[in-house]
């Protein structure tokens, strides 16, 4: 049976409605409540389009998870919903608030 994979992400401080969707056929990254996740641009949902960028990114910090898991019309749905909270502080505990030497791109070698 085919499976497909939708992480929501929600931001609550909003009014708990997905800001951004993502489906894939593979499984998403397995996430912590505190861990750090930063906006590189997402195109957010009802049409926002994009606001964040791998130069200014927005920074959340995981505060809740929830999964569900379906099936419909013959593929099981696995669905997660992460609550992020806005983030203010450092680019990273690693490594404070330095700027980046090089983008994600150049890092790959693209």
């Amino acid at each position: 049976m085919k499976t497909m994979y939708q992480l929501f992400i929600f931001d609550i401080a909003g009014e708990h409605e997905p800001i951004v969707v993502f489906e894939s056929n593979s499984p998403f990254p397995a996430l912590d409540v505190g861990q750090r996740f930063d906006d590189h641009g997402w195109d957010r949902v009802k049409e926002v389009g994009k606001i964040a960028s791998e130069n200014s990114p927005i920074r959340y910090t995981v505060h809740s998870l929830k999964t569900t898991i379906f099936t419909e019309n013959g593929v099981n749905i696995c669905q997660t919903g992460v609550n992020v909270e806005s983030f203010e502080g450092n680019r990273s505990p690693a490594f404070g608030n330095t700027k980046p030497t090089m983008s994600t791109k150049e890092a790959l070698g693209k």
